[in-house]
């Protein structure tokens, strides 16, 4: 990805992931675009240039189409290199090709490539269709975050 397809990553971007957070009750409606806006200011502060961050467009071949984009990271911390991704992904129209299972092995090439020897990636469990693509690749748990709502009052 170049700077001049950062702007148009952030358009689309920034939505989605308000989108995501309203939903999954994190954010509230009026402040998630601004919160989101916030988040890739601060996550990628020097847009495609952000050292350690990776911002590339998933194409699909030999017709050169653009299906979808990954962000990943890979830093070197505590000894290993750390090897993160933070999103992938498919547009709609063209999910369930094997575009997402074809990214994840070339992360896993790229991750190698780059000495790290586990990849890592954060996924939701009201995402089904994520958490069983990437059972289906060789993912499993690690670790688990529990929440509990509160009631107003």
């Amino acid at each position: 990805m170049t700077e001049a397809d950062f702007g148009p990553f952030l358009e689309h971007a920034i939505p989605r992931r308000a989108a995501r957070m309203v939903a999954r009750g994190i954010w509230t409606e009026g402040h998630a675009v601004e919160a989101s806006r916030e988040f890739y200011l601060r996550s990628l502060p020097q847009g495609v240039a952000t050292p350690d961050h990776h911002l590339c467009h998933i194409v699909a071949e030999p017709e050169g189409l653009r299906v979808g984009e990954v962000w990943y990271t890979a830093r070197r911390e505590g000894g290993s290199v750390q090897f993160w991704i933070e999103w992938i992904w498919i547009e709609p129209d063209h999910r369930r090709r094997g575009y997402a299972t074809e990214t994840l092995h070339w992360l896993e090439q790229e991750a190698r490539r780059r000495g790290a020897t586990r990849c890592g990636l954060v996924v939701w469990l009201n995402n089904p269709e994520a958490i069983a693509l990437y059972r289906k690749v060789g993912y499993s748990a690690a670790s688990m975050i529990m929440v509990k709502p509160l009631n107003a009052g």
